[in-house]
Order: C-alpha cells, then structure tokens, then sequence
C-alpha cells in the first residue's frame, strides 16, 4: 500500500460520512420541500462520491495486484488517485487494472437498480449519480480498453505527469 495510506485513510473517513449521514438522514429526503430536496441532494451526491472513490480503488487494486507501476499523486486532494504508468506495464496489467474498476461499476449499478430502489430523493440522485459514473466509464474507459484490445498496445493513460523517472513508483507485489 506504501503511499497510498494516507489516500485510504482519507476515503474511509469519506465513506463513513457519506454512510452516517445517510443512515441518520436519508429518510428525510422523502418529505416535501426545501429540507427534502436539500438533504436529498446531498446525500445523492455523496453517495455518487463514494462510488467513484471505490471505483478508483477498483482500479489501484486491481494495478498493484499485478504488479504494474503506479505513480501517487503529490498532494491529498487530488482528484485521481494514480496513474497508471503506461511505459513500465504491459497490456495484461492494463486490462485487469481496467476491468477491476469495470467490476465495481458493475456492483454500483447493480444496487442502484436493487438495494436503492427506494421512493427517497436521496436515493432517486444516487441512482443518477451512478448511471452518471457508469456512463463516464462506458464512453471514456472503455474505449481504451478496446483501443488496447484491437492495437495490442496501451494507449497513454497517464493522468497526471510522473515525477522523476521512477520517484514515487510503487509496484504491486506481483
């Protein structure tokens, strides 16, 4: 996990807000109103976050499980958690990092259209939320899936510069 700790600390506070909030909250999203709408969206929006957040760790997990060199970002608040070092892994890597992001897509679909099928707002915009995420991956990831399938060679999918050749790369345990 090397210098992704701190990345999981700060997404298991996320999640354990965003599951708060919505444990104590959510039912009041099935009101009326301006309080409804509000917590309806935000709780909505949240839960939206989460699942990226897991998506992402998809990603991570399925890349250090094959041993692919990653690179962390440099600071908390990044948006991304990684980058895929294009040039250090092979097209095996890429395509079970990408499938193991696929598949927690897959599972966020999958409880928007049952454990979320609630008449709440707040459910109502989470399930918007994940058809939002899930389309992103559909027309931005897996087109480079395929790309990697039909060139038999990885497209650049660096999210953000490395540093220094080779400073701040983990490589999974593979």
């Amino acid at each position: 996990m090397g210098p992704f700790w701190k990345f999981a600390a700060r997404d298991a506070i996320v999640l354990a807000v965003v599951a708060a909030l919505w444990f104590w909250f959510a039912p009041f999203s099935n009101g009326v109103g301006l309080r409804s709408d509000l917590v309806g969206v935000v709780l909505g929006v949240g839960f939206g976050i989460g699942v990226f957040l897991l998506h992402e760790w998809g990603h991570l997990l399925g890349a250090l499980a094959t041993g692919s060199r990653v690179h962390p970002p440099d600071r908390l608040g990044s948006g991304y958690l990684f980058s895929f070092d294009s040039g250090a892994n092979s097209r095996r890597q890429f395509l079970i990092m990408s499938f193991s992001g696929f598949v927690v897509t897959g599972l966020a679909v999958w409880c928007a259209l049952g454990p979320l099928d609630l008449p709440l707002l707040a459910a109502r915009v989470a399930r918007g939320a994940i058809a939002f995420l899930a389309s992103l991956t559909l027309f931005i990831e897996f087109p480079l899936v395929l790309y990697s399938l039909v060139a038999s060679s990885l497209p650049p999918v660096e999210t953000f510069p490395p540093r220094a050749r080779g400073e701040g790369a983990v490589d999974g345990p593979a």
